[in-house]
């Protein structure tokens, strides 16, 4: 089967993972069960407990201009000081990816969402000093970097100086599913392992602690949801209508590029053909 009439297959709902965008979409839809799911990558992730946080999904940020690129974060993260009131200390944006095609432009597309996010949290007339941290997570089913590794990050360095401290604030992690430990991993890079595989394969066999029972039980009610077998169906056709209007609008613009190939080709030979004549007539004076 080719892979075109594979990518209109419909994968069952049962057989969803947390990395598949409608599912986790679904997650972090539902207020109570989202929150939780952040919590949990969030603490596993950055080795250290998660108290107060608020968060949104999908949501949009527009371009500083009406003309630039927007963005759409899959889940927005802020933790704070205190209640829903409080100072936001960090910022967190959870990016689970499947597209590896997209692979290469990877690292400047974590560069564009950190920007067009730090244009939401300064306010107008604050101190640049009163930017909270910046931490991107993406999830990916790839390999982003060739190296095999479970766990990569990113940040700024002085390069001239990299013994001279230098905090932007922002920093970038990508997490591969099925990426290797580090060398003398500890027992917390292994719950991130666990909970890698969990998230890339949401089956109970791969439920071996605490982070990745929690976060099964999730699943479970997020996939009980009596609603979320239409929701299911109207993604899937949507997505499948939105593939198909790509795949035609590739076709009319390679048949407009073949139009347009054959017209130049025309062209050329027409104007080979006037040369030749034209040559023809100066032989013919020259012989008279």
């Amino acid at each position: 089967m080719s892979d075109e009439k594979k990518g209109y297959e419909r994968k069952p709902l049962e057989e969803m993972n947390v990395i598949d965008d409608f599912l986790f979409e679904e997650i972090m839809s539902d207020r109570e069960l989202g929150e939780k799911a952040c919590r949990i990558i969030l603490s596993c992730v950055l080795k250290r407990n998660i108290e107060k946080i608020r968060f949104v999904a999908q949501r949009a940020v527009p371009g500083v201009t009406e003309s630039s690129h927007g963005i759409c974060l899959d889940t927005y993260v802020e933790e704070t000081e205190g209640g829903d009131d409080g100072s936001v200390i960090n910022v967190f944006d959870i990016e689970p990816d499947k597209q590896s095609d997209k692979k290469k432009s990877l690292p400047k597309r974590s560069r564009y969402y950190a920007d067009l996010i730090d244009t939401q949290i300064l306010k107008t007339g604050a101190d640049y000093e009163g930017l909270p941290e910046l931490i991107t997570i993406f999830i990916l089913s790839y390999d982003p970097f060739g190296e095999n590794a479970m766990y990569y990050e990113a940040e700024s360095i002085l390069k001239t100086h990299p013994q001279v401290p230098y905090n932007d604030g922002v920093r970038r992690i990508f997490l591969y599913v099925k990426g290797k430990l580090p060398e003398r991993a500890e027992k917390e890079d292994r719950h991130i392992q666990n909970l890698l595989r969990y998230i890339n394969e949401s089956r109970e066999e791969n439920v071996t602690d605490e982070n990745t029972r929690d976060l099964d039980q999730i699943v479970k009610q997020t996939k009980a949801n009596p609603n979320i077998g239409v929701r299911y169906m109207k993604s899937w056709e949507r997505d499948r209508m939105l593939r198909e209007e790509g795949r035609k609008e590739g076709r009319e613009e390679g048949q407009r590029e073949e139009r347009a190939n054959t017209e130049a080709e025309r062209r050329r030979a027409d104007m080979a053909e006037a040369r030749v004549k034209e040559l023809e007539a100066l032989l013919k004076t020259a012989d008279a």
